[in-house]
């Protein structure tokens, strides 16, 4: 598993954009990891030449009772696992504005539902969007048929009962 102290990845990060590299940042809960999971991140690939992750600890995750399901470690290291993503990050504060100054990745990259609706996705991801673009990070999005964690998890409590 290729999973990242901040510092590091920004050594790492660093060295990457020196060789002209382009190097993009996924930023998310992650919780029970999906198809749509797997789908943004083959995308995002797609836009950059190293793919890089960063996972929300399990202080700032708020998706309601007993969630996350799996701590931010374990996240972090299912997606560094993931052939497609050259290593990940614990996110240790409530946004990802410290994480992009800090990281300076050449592109932000988000699902399509936070360009359509971002305030009913997350509401800190208007902030972070105009903060990147002012670093000189560019934001994209990926737009591909996604899937809901908390839907998952629902339908798995629904059964267990």
């Amino acid at each position: 598993m290729r999973i990242f102290d901040v510092d590091t990845l920004q050594v790492e990060i660093a060295r990457l954009r020196a060789q002209g590299q382009i190097v993009g940042l996924c930023h998310g809960c992650f919780d029970i990891l999906h198809t749509g999971h797997i789908r943004h991140l083959e995308h995002a690939r797609k836009l950059c030449d190293a793919l890089f992750v960063s996972v929300t600890a399990d202080r700032f995750v708020n998706k309601g009772p007993n969630r996350p399901v799996f701590p931010a470690d374990e996240r972090a290291g299912i997606l560094s696992a993931l052939r497609v993503v050259q290593g990940a990050v614990v996110n240790e504060h409530e946004t990802s504005l410290p994480l992009l100054e800090k990281l300076r990745p050449s592109v932000y990259i988000k699902g399509s539902e936070y360009q359509n609706n971002p305030e009913m996705v997350n509401r800190n991801f208007i902030a972070e969007r105009d903060f990147a673009e002012n670093l000189g990070i560019e934001v994209r999005f990926t737009f591909e048929e996604t899937d809901s964690s908390t839907r998952i998890f629902n339908k798995i409590s629904s059964a267990a009962v």
